[in-house]
């Protein structure tokens, strides 16, 4: 299926490695234009000369979603270069501590929410003017299944998740108007670095709980938020789309 990508730009937050790198992958062969952003220079510049190889048009720019100015600066980049941003993905996120809330403290949650939801809010507010002047735009988010019923030992990590849902509806419908279609995609436990410390008996564990018998891979992610940035998704917005082998099946 062609979904009409081709001549797109997009900026992906979290691209050097994991789903960010992966979606920036994927939309490289639709055709577009990917401009990754990440926090880690090293690791995003590495990402950049890999996703470039055969003559994708990807460039890179560092970012710290924790900060509105770094935000702004990424999307005047993305502009400059592009000539403008159709699609933002936010991926750029980090896990929480496997404890009991009982257990935590401030320092355990303050980059969860700085990177988690207010990166997401500071990135949204960097583009929406841009794609309201332009009267289109499509904004994707990973949130997580746990941003929708939560779990033991990772409240805060949800609470962020979901957090990124509740925008991500009440964006939909203030720029619905102006054909931006916002939605978020949910993933269970997907094997990424983020993810890096569960090893083969956690694993064998924990795919007990998901119908399809496995955790997720990037690449079976990468395919929904594409699919979302395209046209063929003109009339889906608002939505927290489950990716996640069946766990919960909601």
């Amino acid at each position: 299926m062609d979904l009409g990508l081709k001549g797109k730009s997009a900026l992906i937050t979290g691209g050097a490695s994991g789903l960010g790198k992966e979606t920036a992958a994927t939309m490289l062969a639709e055709g577009v234009r990917v401009m990754i952003a990440d926090v880690n220079e090293e690791t995003l510049e590495s990402a950049r000369k890999e996703l470039s190889a055969g003559g994708a048009e990807v460039e890179a720019v560092r970012l710290d979603v924790r900060k509105m100015k770094s935000c702004n600066a990424a999307v005047a980049a993305t502009i400059e270069r592009f000539g403008c941003l159709d699609i933002l993905v936010n991926s750029a996120g980090i896990g929480g501590p496997n404890a009991f809330f009982a257990q935590t403290q401030e320092r355990d949650w303050e980059d969860l929410l700085a990177i988690n939801l207010l990166g997401v809010i500071h990135c949204c507010r960097a583009v929406t003017e841009h794609m309201m002047e332009r009267a289109t735009g499509r904004i994707v988010s990973i949130a997580s299944e746990a941003g929708k019923a939560n779990e033991k030992r990772m409240v805060i990590y949800g609470a962020t998740k979901g957090g990124v849902i509740s925008l991500t509806r009440g964006l939909a419908a203030e720029l619905g108007r102006y054909n931006v279609c916002v939605n978020a995609v949910c993933p269970g436990v997907t094997r990424t670095p983020m993810t890096a410390y569960i090893d083969e008996e956690m694993e064998r564990q924990s795919a007990r709980y998901y119908p399809l018998g496995r955790l997720g891979q990037p690449q079976d992610i990468a395919p929904m938020i594409t699919f979302l940035a395209s046209e063929r998704a003109s009339w889906i917005t608002g939505q927290a789309i489950s990716v996640s082998g069946g766990f919960g099946r909601s």
